[in-house]
């Protein structure tokens, strides 16, 4: 993608590399450093850890996309918006399609349900602001840099993206579908940063989707329409 650092392919691979690495290890390593420290807010602390961690990584990109985002913010922000309502139609399509095959909603969003409803508050930080900055540097920024086919990109980014939503469950040949509104997503996000040159434009996306889902569903769990 031309606008990311002019780096070897090794050394990009690299950093991919060790962005997926982290993504695992470090919440691992801080709840070991951190010991005394329990639930949520070890979380916190470990996701923002991650962020830091991948943001010093690709810090010039980082800072050279955000000026980009910031003087085309009207366009970026209009493709990054028609982008995503292709990506939530694809996804709402194969989630109805799911619905007549399979009963029931993937493990992640249950995971994420339960959460919501358990700690709105904490879970509303999780999914809006730790959820896209994490997971667009990892599947996005990271991947982005290994190939400047814009297909390619989408395709890897769209397949990873939708892969790890379904790590929360038992992995069956039922749970492989829950791929096709996930990934069509994360396809859709890979475009628009693709377009417009910049990881920013995923990330405000990412976390408009987020956000809006959580109230959603806060507000159909509390008027009592689910219990």
């Amino acid at each position: 993608m031309k606008y990311t650092e002019e780096r070897d392919w090794l050394v990009n691979f690299g950093l991919f590399v060790l962005a997926a690495i982290c993504f695992v290890l470090v919440p691992v390593i801080i709840s070991l450093a951190l010991f005394f420290i329990k639930g949520n807010i070890l979380s916190l602390i470990s996701n923002f850890a991650y962020i830091a961690l991948v943001s010093w990584l690709y810090y010039k990109d980082l800072m050279r996309e955000a000026k980009t985002y910031k003087e085309n913010f009207k366009k970026c922000f209009r493709t990054g918006l028609k982008y995503y309502i292709a990506g939530l139609l694809a996804m709402v399509f194969f989630n109805i399609l799911i619905s007549f095959i399979i009963k029931g909603t993937s493990a992640n969003e249950n995971a994420v349900r339960d959460m919501l409803y358990s700690s709105p508050v904490f879970t509303m930080i999780s999914i809006s602001i730790i959820a896209p900055l994490s997971e667009e540097l990892l599947f996005r920024k990271s991947i982005g840099t290994l190939t400047k086919n814009k297909w390619v990109f989408a395709l890897i980014s769209g397949l990873l993206f939708g892969g790890a939503h379904l790590l929360a469950g038992e992995i069956t040949l039922s749970s492989l579908l829950f791929l096709l509104p996930y990934g069509s997503l994360g396809f859709v996000f890979a475009l628009m940063d693709y377009e417009t040159k910049t990881t920013c434009t995923s990330i405000v996306m990412h976390s408009i989707h987020n956000t809006l889902t959580g109230i959603l569903l806060l507000i159909t769990y509390f008027s009592g329409v689910m219990g």
